[in-house]
Formats: C-alpha cells, sequence, structure tokens
C-alpha cells in the first residue's frame, strides 16, 4: 500500500492544528485591537481635517486645472503633428502619382 505525502495528517492532529491556527488568531486580534482602532481614528481624523480645509481644497482644485490644461494643450499638439503627417503622406502620394 502507497503512502499519499499530500494527504492531511490523522484527524486527531488536524483538529489541534486547527485549534491553534485559531489561537493564534485570537490572540492577534485581541493585541491588535486598540492599535487598529487607533490608527483608523487618526486615518479619519486627518482625511475629515483634509476634506474640510479650504486651502487644501483651494490646492487641489488649482493643481487639476493645471494638470487638465497641460492635457489639452498636449492633446492639441498631438491633433496639429497628426494633421502634418497626413498633409505629408497626401503630398508624397500625389508626388508619385504623376511618375506611374
Amino acid at each position: 500500500m502507497a503512502i499519499n505525502p499530500f494527504a492531511s495528517s490523522a484527524p486527531a492532529e488536524q483538529s489541534s492544528q486547527d485549534e491553534a491556527a485559531q489561537s493564534e488568531t485570537t490572540q492577534y486580534k485581541n493585541q491588535n485591537t486598540k492599535t487598529h482602532f487607533a490608527m483608523g481614528l487618526a486615518a479619519g481624523a486627518a482625511v475629515a481635517y483634509l476634506l474640510t480645509n479650504k486651502k487644501f481644497k483651494q490646492g487641489v482644485v488649482t493643481t487639476g486645472e493645471k494638470a487638465w490644461s497641460s492635457v489639452r494643450g498636449e492633446v492639441e499638439e498631438l491633433k496639429e503633428r497628426l494633421e502634418d503627417t497626413q498633409a505629408e503622406l497626401e503630398y508624397y502620394r500625389n508626388l508619385h502619382k504623376g511618375e506611374e
């Protein structure tokens, strides 16, 4: 009879492993509950402060406007370059049409 190396341990060993894992999880939760609460409280306070700060809002709006105008300018530049390329292609097509 072949032994399967991937088979789980005996049922008694498996249940003791499950209990140990659950015990570790419970210990982790008990030890870190206050830490998690404090970190959540600090993060929430920081977000609330930033959302109610007028200077921060104005900075975000100004930065957004600058970024948007930059993107629009680049898109216009790309359009112009595409039109120039199309005009060049048309010119060379027409230039060689008479030779054929």
